[in-house]
């Protein structure tokens, strides 16, 4: 027979290590909701509007104050297309449906070397996320220009089957805050669809 001897004391402080790791995980999460409550609040932003398109199946939130437009699409590949705006036009951008032909990171390095030819970047990004339970892409980056304003994009694509969601956000360079990317990442996880 074997005799196992545990040592009280270790057990204690193993315990109660594993206690304090419970809590502060509980506290973090807590702690992210309200630091993205308070970027919403420094931007004037009180409250969301939920809207809604492709006969409900799609859902999202934006800022009460900001203007949203739908435009009738007509096409295979973009099903649904909302521009929107903030009350003092710093932002600016989209909603978009896509039906997905192939793999979207593909999509996504072809449409950079595409708009490469339009445009000149600096600090593009491009990572894997996933927003409530979908995975995608978010891509990061600077638009310059010779002569105006350079602007910042910050686009989510989330595949949803044989289609993806786009969230685009472009803001001037100037204007960009450092709060900003919690506040897209918030409104981007109002999205629903189905």
């Amino acid at each position: 027979m074997k005799v196992i001897l545990i040592n009280k004391r270790k057990l204690g402080v193993t315990i109660i290590i594993i206690g304090l790791m419970i809590i502060l995980f509980g506290l973090e999460k807590n702690f992210d909701m309200k630091l993205k409550f308070t970027a919403l609040m420094q931007n004037d932003i009180k409250s969301l509007t939920q809207y809604s398109g492709l006969k409900n199946r799609l859902k999202y939130k934006l800022p009460s104050n900001w203007i949203c437009r739908n435009q009738d699409i007509f096409g295979d590949e973009i099903v649904y297309h909302s521009d929107f705006k903030s009350a003092d036009s710093k932002i600016n951008g989209f909603v978009q449906v896509w039906n997905l032909k192939g793999d979207l990171k593909v999509f996504l390095q072809n449409s950079k070397s595409i708009s490469e030819e339009q445009n000149l970047y600096k600090d593009y990004n491009i990572r894997r996320i996933n927003i409530n339970g979908s995975d995608g892409y978010l891509v990061e980056y600077t638009i310059t220009k010779e002569i105006g304003d350079s602007y910042r994009g910050i686009e989510y694509f989330l595949e949803k089957g044989k289609q993806f969601c786009r969230f685009s956000f472009f803001v001037k360079d100037t204007d960009f805050k450092e709060n900003m990317p919690t506040i897209f990442e918030t409104i981007v996880k109002t999205l629903e669809y189905k």
